[in-house]
């Protein structure tokens, strides 16, 4: 009995144990009571961001350490949301184990914009930290919540290629075709060109062979922008006889030209790549291009530059560069060159 009887306190007292560690392993850490400070910027402090200088700091934003009440790692996270909405939808900058982070003029600039703030008009915008730990069960805590005004450049618009398809170009409404594409203005990437021979029947641009949205195509005077191929269809920009035409597309302001190309039309007999990234000889000799049947001011080549280097193109006798007349910067890769010998410009699209 007396055996027993032990038997049974060493087993209560093995629970008891077990309960006390457990409960240990179950307390939750929680934050201090006061909210924690943001320490600069200062609230209403303003900034004004400038393109010229995108991986400058524009924001250095500190704050006080958070007290866990027991060594913990902490998460940090810079939130900013539109001013007066309560962060009912913050966006979530970065997030750091340290109590300061930067943030450059582009990301302040992207997120100015994203939050609907406009170009060259001074807005503001709520800036708060959210902090977090790793115990199951723990509530974010939040710092006060400070605004800032911030003066953004308008946006950078992305490089995309465009490529005709339709009744007045060489492929059809074949999207599987190898389309040509249009030339890319090098100083403004929303613009780009196309002077050449188009049939009759109009065309319009899609941004990749294959797909049938994003396209861009006519709405009366205006460009028509069909993000998905469920978004309306638009009309087909007009041609209404075959000839040589000058068309301009603006994909930011949704605007295009196009009229009959009155100019004079070059006849070169050989146009090809020459320089010591397309190295035969080390500009002695060029590359032969390939004279579209459709179009013959529109050559083409597909050719892999094995190292980094320059190039021209040599049309007969006439050494052709870039806009300014230097030669062209290329990087090793393999790519689709296509050139112009209306306008002299081309484009090159890297083949992954």
């Amino acid at each position: 009995m007396k055996n027993i009887y032990k038997i049974f306190i060493a087993v209560a007292m093995l629970t008891g144990l077990w309960s006390c560690e457990n409960e240990e392993n179950l307390m939750i850490a929680e934050p201090q009571e006061a909210a924690f400070s943001i320490v600069t910027p200062e609230a209403g402090s303003s900034t004004i961001l400038n393109k010229d200088t995108p991986n400058n700091t524009a924001l250095t934003v500190t704050w006080e350490k958070v007290n866990y009440g027991a060594p913990t790692t902490i998460t940090y996270t810079v939130q900013f949301a539109t001013t007066d909405t309560e962060f009912s939808a913050p966006v979530d900058i970065t997030s750091a184990a340290a109590t300061h982070a930067t943030i450059t003029v582009a990301e302040l600039n992207a997120k100015a914009l994203e939050l609907g703030l406009e170009p060259g008009v001074e807005g503001s915008i709520d800036l708060r930290i959210k902090s977090t730990i790793g115990t199951t069960g723990s509530e974010p805590k939040f710092s006060d919540i400070i605004t800032i005004l911030v003066t953004p450049y308008e946006g950078v618009t992305p490089a995309i290629d465009l490529y005709l398809i339709g009744d007045g170009t060489a492929d059809g409404w074949n999207i599987s075709n190898n389309l040509m594409p249009i030339f890319r203005d090098p100083a403004d990437n929303a613009k780009h060109y196309y002077t050449g021979y188009l049939n009759s029947g109009g065309f319009k641009l899609v941004e990749q062979i294959g797909f049938w949205a994003p396209a861009y195509g006519s709405n009366g005077d205006k460009v028509q922008y069909r993000a998905t191929e469920s978004d309306a269809d638009p009309s087909a920009f007009p041609t209404t006889a075959p000839g040589y035409y000058s068309f301009e597309i603006n994909t930011k302001d949704l605007t295009y030209k196009i009229a009959p190309f009155s100019g004079t039309l070059p006849n070169y007999t050989t146009v090809g790549i020459i320089g010591d990234a397309a190295p035969l000889d080390n500009w002695g000799t060029s590359v032969a291009m390939t004279k579209s049947t459709f179009n013959p001011h529109i050559w083409k080549i597909t050719y892999t530059f094995t190292t980094d280097g320059k190039f021209k193109f040599l049309a007969d006798t006439n050494w052709i560069g870039d806009s300014a007349g230097a030669d062209i910067q290329v990087k090793a890769g393999k790519y689709n060159i296509w050139f112009n010998d209306i306008d002299n410009r081309y484009t090159l699209i890297a083949i992954p």
